[in-house]
């Protein structure tokens, strides 16, 4: 199928400029004309060209016919199809920040299964042009695909994550109690062991995924606090993509004039367009404070109760 061929420019006047907001929000969004030509692009491509094992039928006819049997109630439209950014956005594996959109456009796909769950197809199909400052059509290329978990239809409670467009109808099968879950643990060291009044510390902040779904983005907070300055504290966040079994490490060099203080770190799931759920016994492990270097001991006498 070939690609539209349409380019939105911003007006020869604007210029990008690094302030709070991202520089893509300086593009006009596609008008009508041209989000019809970036749908009909996906709706009638091959469902071969997004996965080798399928048919070369339009993805649409495809989806249909693979999805009709098993849906509850047939609406006017079977598949909801829109144009939409791609959805939050951070660059880089282990980004500092995350804006609710990027410099993406993508055509997303929703057909209600039933009451309790949706079935989700992303295509991405535009991407920004920070030199140019236009939207450039791109060959259509599978983001994601997931099932999604509701409740009385609009409510999110879980999803699962499919693979490949061939394998939605086997995953549509599965229970909701075998759908995999994240799981976060963290853990925090630092070197030397014992520091001296006024050394500068290495704190390592270490994020492991022990569950069996990846992460599109967790959401990691750090506070260290030296002992007994406020000015020093060192306060992160942190947004790394985790797969099931990954691990992150973030290194903070932090000055301890007393040669002692405390680190605390948090992880949690970050922006995302999914409902992702943590096993609960997880809990506990992602939420970690530590004491670094020697502390306090309280005098003997607060030790002990008083004889009497």
């Amino acid at each position: 199928m070939a690609v539209a061929a349409f380019v939105l420019s911003a007006a020869p006047s604007v210029i990008a400029q690094e302030t709070g907001a991202p520089w893509w929000n300086s593009l006009p969004y596609p008008g009508e004309q041209a989000r019809a030509a970036l749908l009909q692009n996906v709706v009638g491509m091959a469902a071969s060209s997004l996965d080798p094992r399928l048919p070369p039928i339009p993805l649409d006819a495809w989806l249909f016919v693979t999805l009709a049997p098993r849906v509850e109630i047939m609406r006017p439209r079977f598949v909801e199809w829109r144009v939409e950014f791609c959805g939050a956005y951070a660059r880089g594996a282990n980004a500092l920040r995350v804006w609710s959109t990027g410099p993406e456009l993508c055509v997303k796909g929703v057909v209600e299964i039933s009451s309790e769950k949706n079935v989700h197809v992303v295509v991405l199909v535009a991407e920004a042009d920070r030199g140019t400052l236009v939207w450039r059509p791109t060959s259509p290329s599978l983001r994601e695909v997931y099932v999604e978990r509701v409740e009385e239809r609009f409510t999110r409670l879980d999803s699962l994550d499919v693979p490949a467009l061939s394998d939605l109808t086997d995953l549509l099968q599965l229970p909701f109690d075998r759908w995999p879950k994240l799981e976060f643990e963290t853990q925090i060291a630092w070197n030397p062991p014992m520091p001296l009044p006024g050394d500068i510390v290495r704190v390592s902040i270490l994020v492991r995924n022990t569950g069996k779904r990846a992460a599109d983005r967790a959401w990691v907070n750090v506070l260290i606090g030296p002992c007994c300055n406020n000015s020093l504290e060192v306060r992160r966040d942190w947004y790394p993509y985790l797969a099931a079994g990954q691990s992150v490490v973030a290194d903070f060099d932090v000055a301890m004039p007393e040669g002692r203080g405390w680190a605390h770190v948090d992880v949690s799931l970050g922006p995302s367009a999914k409902r992702v759920r943590e096993t609960p016994e997880s809990t506990d492990k992602r939420r970690l404070t530590v004491p670094i270097g020697e502390q306090p001991r309280l005098p003997s006498s607060v030790d002990q109760p008083p004889r009497r």
